[in-house]
């Protein structure tokens, strides 16, 4: 049928162009590596993290031709070994240990920083997700709501992931290995929940998928009005000025969490009030290239 024709077409496209940004960030993820490493103490410490971030952009698209051709099970492979890699390798840095050794030190010093990935690790977590989660029914939400929630997701993680740094440097957090860890952690925690809300919300579970964009986001503007004056949370922290406050929360838990809840809105509207009129009509876009395309 021509529908289904059309429906194949939209799931590859998305496939091929979420993947494509990827790539994209993780190529400039490189780029940003290899001039930062100059600055090092032991710049080739940094060479595995470099070669591992080139590797992983070119193993996405390299699975996004798997997962056109209908071999999902290849793809989903690719793609979750390349994006526990990109969680993996910052949080070497952030590991609920202490670093008092060489050995150690040298770990540490092969982890990058995790801003840089905060654009792929969301979008990849979103691939992983959009093929492995069989539909239920038809999707009835607009590419605006699909934009509107990876844009939260990939800002919450970005301006979190700045945010904390920021905090770490003006505070005892550092000295706090669990603490630490728990704070680095916690964002793509969430930021993959945003994820997962997205695509439930897109193969027919609209209610939970809503839900949970409503709690997560409302819940994130909430906490965010505890730092709005500095971390004070943090023991030592009450005497310490923070330049950047209230701005940094603003931008990392405020903002975010209402895109968060726009898109629970948005989806909302899509599907109970205007009936649907944006659906794509998907007979289950997970069928791939299982499915028949007709030639017009």
């Amino acid at each position: 049928m021509e529908i289904n024709r059309i429906s194949y077409l939209q799931a590859n496209s998305l496939t091929r162009l979420v993947a494509a940004a990827v790539g994209v960030s993780l190529v400039a993820a490189f780029g940003v590596l290899l001039v930062e490493a100059q600055s090092q103490p032991k710049p080739l410490l940094q060479l595995p993290a470099m070669l591992v971030t080139l590797g992983l952009g070119a193993l996405t698209l390299y699975a996004s031709s798997y997962a056109v051709a209908g071999r999902r099970m290849v793809a989903l492979a690719f793609w979750g070994v390349s994006v526990a890699l990109l969680i993996l390798l910052p949080i070497l840095q952030f590991l609920p240990i202490d670093y008092d050794t060489p050995t150690l030190l040298d770990v540490k010093a092969l982890a990058p920083p995790l801003w840089q990935y905060t654009l792929a690790i969301p979008l990849l977590l979103f691939l992983l997700l959009e093929t492995s989660i069989p539909s239920l029914r038809p999707n009835n939400t607009s590419n605006v709501f699909l934009s509107i929630g990876l844009l939260s997701a990939i800002a919450f993680l970005f301006f979190t992931t700045a945010l904390i740094g920021d905090i770490a440097n003006n505070s005892i957090l550092i000295f706090i290995p669990r603490r630490m860890f728990l704070n680095v952690a916690t964002p793509i925690g969430i930021s993959g929940l945003i994820v997962l809300a997205i695509v439930l919300t897109r193969k027919g579970l609209v209610v939970p998928g809503i839900v949970m964009l409503l709690i997560t986001g409302l819940g994130i503007e909430w906490v965010s009005t505890w730092s709005y004056d500095g971390p004070h949370f943090l023991e030592g922290t009450a005497q310490i000025p923070f330049d950047r406050y209230p701005l940094l929360p603003v931008l990392a838990w405020t903002i975010p969490g209402m895109i968060v809840a726009a898109a629970g809105v948005v989806a909302g509207w899509e599907v109970f009030f205007k009936g649907g009129t944006h659906a794509e009509a998907e007979k289950d876009v997970d069928d791939g290239a299982q499915g028949r395309v007709e030639r017009p």
